[in-house]
């Protein structure tokens, strides 16, 4: 009897090991995913590719390099770099368009992917951003997404339809230092 309640023990204490061990591994794989999901855009706006904080943004988001640009598509990011080496520009992609995951980190001004462009511009006139909320310049280089520009906070929102239409909502969002 004493060496089965010897057996029986040794054997708890396995699955108590090999459960705590698996909890362990368990939760460590969700915080990878909420950094990733929360990747900041910020982390990377202005500085040098060779700076630390670009460089862990890059290797914990499996960025690849493509000549002048840093893809992100795990991040729902593309940033550009200028002929130093800085990021310059930074694209947001907010409905998993071209192979990128939607973008899940905070927007600027407090916008949100499903705002429309009445929304955009409300929230936008509320910050003192634009003329009264309305950009200023306004551009359809591409022919399928308007694209208003707001030179003064460096943010050019693209919109999912080729003309100023109140309903139209958010494509993308370019921020630029």
């Amino acid at each position: 009897m004493n060496k089965f309640f010897k057996i029986r023990s040794v054997l708890a204490l396995m699955t108590f090991f090999i459960t705590a061990c698996m909890s362990q591994g368990l939760q460590a794989e969700p915080a990878k995913a909420d950094t990733m999901a929360t990747a900041s855009y910020q982390a990377v706006l202005g500085k040098s590719l060779h700076d630390k904080d670009v460089v862990d943004f890059i290797v914990s988001n499996n960025c690849v390099s493509a000549t002048q640009f840093q893809v992100c598509k795990e991040a729902g990011i593309a940033f550009w770099l200028d002929t130093e080496q800085i990021v310059n520009t930074v694209h947001l992609y907010l409905n998993n368009v071209d192979g990128f995951a939607a973008y899940k980190g905070e927007l600027p001004f407090g916008l949100k992917f499903y705002d429309s462009l009445g929304a955009v511009e409300y929230k936008l006139k509320e910050r003192g951003v634009g003329n009264a909320g309305l950009p200023d310049e306004a551009a359809t280089p591409d022919h399928l997404h308007y694209w208003a520009i707001y030179k003064q906070v460096g943010v050019t929102i693209i919109y999912n339809a080729p003309s100023p239409d109140e309903d139209a909502t958010i494509h993308a969002i370019l921020v630029s230092q």
